[in-house]
């Protein structure tokens, strides 16, 4: 390959390793800030990932060609393909983590009786998801999660009650409502970039020898939650269960 072309390589490779994450930021700011609906700023990201991709493969074609040819665009290749990698590793990380999961938004503990939100419905806007759980969606989930299940703790349901709220303050989320007598919590989590919006509550009931808990996070957006609601509901009732100890 020639040394021009190298050259033109690797300048590109940098410039779009540059604009890709620019791109994200943006994309990320504007739906966090609620200025239009989520879909546009998703394909904004989408289109920054591949911009970051094909930047990564500039720069590493640019750079072989460039160290074994001895041309002089090594270093401006070598830049642009560790900045395309540093900017992919997250969106990389996230597309791994969700892969093969089913497309189902909203995970629960209790498949027989899932817990009812009473306060979220009337902060979620009309084109959200529905809260409505189908039962194709709760035998999808006993199918994939098979290892979502309640946390049964050996104390009163009292106890339980203010351990579970400590634990969903330590989470950082937006409490909605918190009925002590009812035994449930409300709250909203947001993932870290965009912001999305997850619901959750948290039910506590008495159980023989101690009290249940039980969880269900839902997803506002999208068709799949490549697995967040999941991972969410394992967390939590693990920092649960390590607190009761």
């Amino acid at each position: 390959m020639g040394s021009k072309i190298s050259v033109h390589l690797a300048v590109w490779g940098l410039r779009l390793a540059v604009f890709a994450p620019i791109i994200m930021l943006i994309s990320g700011g504007v739906y966090r800030a609620r200025f239009i609906d989520f879909q546009i700023p998703l394909i904004a990201f989408t289109i920054a990932v591949v911009l970051a991709i094909l930047a990564a493969l500039f720069g590493l074609i640019a750079a072989l060609d460039s160290l074994l040819g001895g041309h002089g665009a090594h270093l401006r290749a070598l830049f642009a393909l560790v900045l395309a990698i540093v900017v992919l590793i997250a969106p990389v990380g996230t597309i791994v983590q969700g892969v093969g999961a089913p497309l189902i938004h909203d995970i629960t503990t209790d498949l027989e009786d899932p817990p009812i939100f009473v306060e979220v419905p009337r902060r979620r806007s009309p084109s959200d998801n529905s809260l409505d759980i189908s039962q194709e969606v709760l035998e999808t989930q006993k199918n994939y999660y098979t290892d979502i299940g309640p946390t049964r703790l050996a104390m009163t349901k009292a106890d339980a009650f203010a351990l579970v709220s400590d634990v969903v303050k330590e989470s950082g989320w937006q409490v909605h409502s918190e009925k002590a007598n009812l035994g449930y919590i409300e709250a909203t989590a947001s993932t870290r970039f965009f912001g999305f919006r997850d619901d959750v509550i948290i039910r506590i009931t008495e159980d023989t020898g101690g009290a249940r808990v039980d969880m269900r996070s839902a997803s506002r957006v999208g068709l799949s939650d490549l697995g967040v609601n999941a991972g969410r509901i394992r967390a939590f009732m693990a920092m649960v269960a390590q607190k009761a100890n």
